[in-house]
């Protein structure tokens, strides 16, 4: 191909005929920047932020779509150039959630919240799982935007989670075009376009039907290609961006796909296909659930070995000797070992031996999948096993039904979950797999394929050779010494071990239909396990795997159920008895379903007479969002209180009640009963931006004065509370007492500034609460040279007293934990019944 020479910046550049000026400028190094355009897709031009100046050329062309020419010359940083990007920049972010940009506490808010949210619906930054990897915020910090100057304009988009494996935020899309395009090349015909038009253009599919009623193969390559987060993986979304990558391969299925691990502290927590690229695509399985089998809840940590009254857990030592001495009184036929045919070939190599060489026995099986039934070959093994000539058995799955098991003497298994097999094994060895092993594949197509270890196993978990290896060394048989599986490999070319001939590629192919899925790993169902398959099960197979039973009714139904502004639900239970007790400042804790954790709320109104209470809760994790997707006419589980203490209503003088997110809801009884005890009351409603202000019209209804402070300024004073309380300072307000409800961050801010100007000021504490009684210790705060409770000696404490810095870092705790136990079932769009109000009052 003709090379080409122009200049860039000053600077000669070498290219080739064909290439675009942006491909000329990125080959020598000089950075153009880009939302719309992606190495692995056409030139597009639609985010107009690659515009560039060339000589004799008109106007401001974008680089991606002009060919470069021999002798061209080009200008990318002319003072022009950077004003026009800062006003493209600023445009998207005013549609787009933006208040973090320009707000004056952005610095200290993310050194003390480095970790994002878990909201539903993005609404800024700090809400946002993309924050770190964010395209747009990466260039809204290099060309330093921290002035708008438009306003910004929240969507107020639901964030759709009908589907599988996907969350998808619209309010975050930027029209850049990116997922509609990697969708139509890899799959030949897209998914997903561009619908609608003008302000109401958007991404969705035709008829905006569910993916799961279209030809979407959930390969996810729309989500990995997203500058900005609107397509999200529901189960990695928390974790933050990887560490690092590693390519491995995927041996669910006999395809034997390549695909990268996305590793974070050493776990794997996602995956992605290796290139953007038809001959790289891959399924479902490979792309979401893989990282989640590794993390499974139902996944076994721990060895066990039986005793007289059942399994308990065992070192790997103990679980090792047990395995050996058992299988010392089963040399011979009498033994039979299965494998999975998802085994690297080194493992297959090392267990076959084990069988020969040790176990002096010929029946070694595979079991593998076939649509929905495990088959085992040569048949002549669970033949043998059923008809009582195999006594002992190894297996590294659960493979065969309870009338072969009861035919066994003794069981030895090795596996990641539980079973049928592993409730009647002697010794169960809880295995490492997956992302966390390295070794060899045989794929359908006949090419060896490398498996990479990327992910650590859990602590003294080892992969299905190594832990043959050292029941072998343990039963006195030499040649079972490796170290790696290198040494295995080196010794089968040693050997020149002969692969079994490649197995067959599973038709239809699941790259091409969710239908054809693979359904097992080791002999268990994998919608067994991540419950987000069971959206490609038939109907009737959900009703088999589970039986729906009615809720039982509770005096606790919701009356009213709205969504008063994104993210921000008001939630009015029937709870008479708790409605005739509470007082200003109580809470009460709330199970939505039976397994649900019990979690605190503030009681943010009451109605004595018609035996009601009022919620206003934030969705910032399971427990919120569980509560957040009740609908009118349902029951919670279980519902507590009143618990708390009630704040100390009595005549102050001037008493100020600030108030952010759900804190705005908990701030109002306060306000009106301080108001009937004589005060005068201003209160102050601090939100991120005009679109996440509420309840101004109650609020003002219980008060002498409401201050509105948005973080952007977009509506009453630019900052936060702690602006706002300034700004009575100065113009002569004496505050004799300040009640402050929100995040910690925010109560933090304020009470330094309390302690400055001498206020008594009193926050709510809502870490989290177990019991609601004082006796787990789980809510703990240091306020002064005291220990106190939260559930008993608060809600309310001495702001001016409390180690927040301490209290952050507790809060921080279990941030792990917390992302592990986000729930990943699809969530239906919201339905009547389920009213999202789009008015501020």
């Amino acid at each position: 191909m003709t090379e080409i020479q122009l200049t860039i910046e000053g600077r000669k550049v070498k290219a080739k005929e064909g290439d675009t000026v942006l491909e000329a400028a990125q080959k020598a190094g000089i950075k153009i920047p880009t939302l719309c355009a992606h190495p692995a897709l056409e030139p597009y031009g639609a985010c107009r932020l690659c515009i560039v100046e060339i000589e004799g050329m008109r106007g401001y062309p974008t680089s991606c779509t002009t060919p470069a020419a021999e002798g061209m010359v080009v200008k990318t940083v002319s003072p022009e150039i950077i004003e026009l990007r800062k006003n493209v920049i600023k445009l998207m972010l005013s549609g787009h959630t933006s208040p973090c940009f320009v707000c004056l506490h952005r610095e200290s808010c993310e050194k003390y919240r480095p970790r994002s949210f878990k909201a539903g619906k993005v609404t800024r930054c700090v809400f946002c799982s993309n924050r770190d990897t964010c395209e747009l915020r990466m260039l809204a910090d290099e060309y330093e935007i921290n002035d708008l100057e438009v306003p910004i304009i929240y969507k107020n988009l639901e964030v759709e989670q009908i589907d599988p494996f996907m969350d998808r935020d619209y309010n975050l899309c930027i029209l850049c075009g990116r997922c509609a395009r990697i969708c139509e090349k890899i799959h030949e015909k897209g998914t997903i376009d561009f619908i609608n038009r003008g302000k109401d253009a958007r991404i969705g599919t035709a008829f905006n039907r569910p993916h799961t009623d279209t030809d979407c193969r959930f390969c996810g390559a729309c989500v990995d290609i997203c500058p900005t987060g609107a397509m999200s993986d529901r189960f990695a979304k928390w974790y933050g961006a990887p560490d690092w990558v590693q390519e491995s391969t995927c041996v669910v299925c006999p395809l034997g796909c390549s695909l990268n691990f996305k590793i974070k502290d050493g776990k794997a927590i996602g995956a992605s296909m290796s290139a953007f690229s038809r001959e790289a695509r891959i399924c479902a399985i490979g792309r979401f659930v893989l990282p989640q089998l590794l993390n499974n809840p139902a996944r076994r940590l721990s060895h066990q070995v039986r005793i007289e009254d059942g399994l308990i857990e065992a070192s790997y030592k103990e679980a090792v000797e047990r395995a050996a001495g058992i299988l010392e009184a089963y040399r011979g036929d009498q033994f039979a070992l299965i494998a999975h045919s998802g085994a690297t070939r080194e493992e297959i190599y090392i267990l076959k031996k084990f069988t020969k060489e040790v176990m002096k026995s010929d029946n070694f099986a595979l079991a593998t999948a076939n649509g929905d039934k495990l088959l085992i070959q040569p048949a002549s093994v669970l033949d043998a096993i059923n008809r009582g000539k195999i006594k002992a058995l190894y297996s590294l799955g659960d493979f065969i039904d309870p009338i072969s098991i009861e035919k066994l003497e003794a069981i030895i298994v090795a596996d990641l979950f539980p079973s049928r097999l592993e409730k009647t094994a002697d010794v169960f060895l809880a295995a490492a797999a997956l992302a966390e092993t390295d070794g060899t594949f045989l794929n359908s197509q006949g090419k060896v394929k490398t498996l990479k270890a990327a992910a650590t196993p859990p602590e003294n978990l080892f992969p299905d050779w190594k832990i043959v290896c050292d029941i072998a060394k343990k039963m006195g048989v030499s040649g079972f010494g490796f170290r790696t599986t290198g040494g295995i490999l080196k010794e089968m070319k040693k050997r020149k071990a002969i692969d079994q001939e490649p197995p067959l590629s599973p038709e239809p192919s699941p790259l091409e239909h969710v239908d054809s899925l693979p359904q097992f790993y080791r002999g268990h169902r994998l919608s067994d396990l991540v419950c987000a398959l069971e959206a490609f099960m038939p109907p009737e197979e959900i009703e088999k795997k589970k039986e729906r039973e009615e809720a039982e009714e509770t005096p606790f139904r919701i009356i009213e159920k709205i969504e008063i502004v994104p993210n921000t639900h008001m939630v009015t239970i029937q709870a008479p008895v708790i409605a005739q007790k509470c007082q200003p400042g109580q809470f009460v804790i709330a199970m939505v379903g039976r397994t649900s954790e019990r979690i605190p709320y503030t009681i943010s109104d009451f109605d004595r007479k018609s035996g009601t209470i009022t919620l206003v809760t934030l969705e910032l994790g399971r427990s919120s969002r569980e509560l957040a997707n009740t609908r009118a006419g349902e029951y919670l589980a279980h519902l507590t209180g009143p618990l708390g203490k009630p704040v100390d209503v009595k005549k102050y003088g001037t008493v100020v009640c600030a108030g952010g997110c759900y804190g705005v809801g908990a701030m109002l009884p306060i306000a009106r009963a301080m108001k009937q005890a004589g005060n005068r009351v201003i209160c102050i409603e601090e939100a991120a931006s005009h679109y996440l202000l509420h309840w101004k019209d109650r609020l003002s209804a219980n008060c002498d004065e409401l201050v509105i402070v948005t973080k952007d300024g977009s509506e009453g004073l630019k900052g936060g509370v702690q602006e706002a309380i300034e700004m009575l300072i100065q113009r002569g307000e004496k505050i004799d007492q300040a009640y402050v409800i929100g995040c910690t961050f925010m109560m933090m801010l304020v009470s330094e500034l309390a302690k400055k100007h001498g206020i008594p000021t009193q926050t709510a504490m809502n870490p989290l609460m177990l019991d609601g009684t004082g006796m787990c210790g789980a809510c703990r705060v240091s306020v002064g040279e005291a220990t106190k409770f939260a559930c008993v000696d608060g809600p309310f404490l001495d702001g001016l007293k409390i180690n927040w810095i301490e209290l952050m870092q507790r809060q921080a705790a279990f941030k792990t934990e917390e992302i592990e136990a986000m729930p990943q079932e699809p969530v239906p769009m919201h339905e009547p019944g389920h009213a999202c109000l789009t008015a501020k009052g």
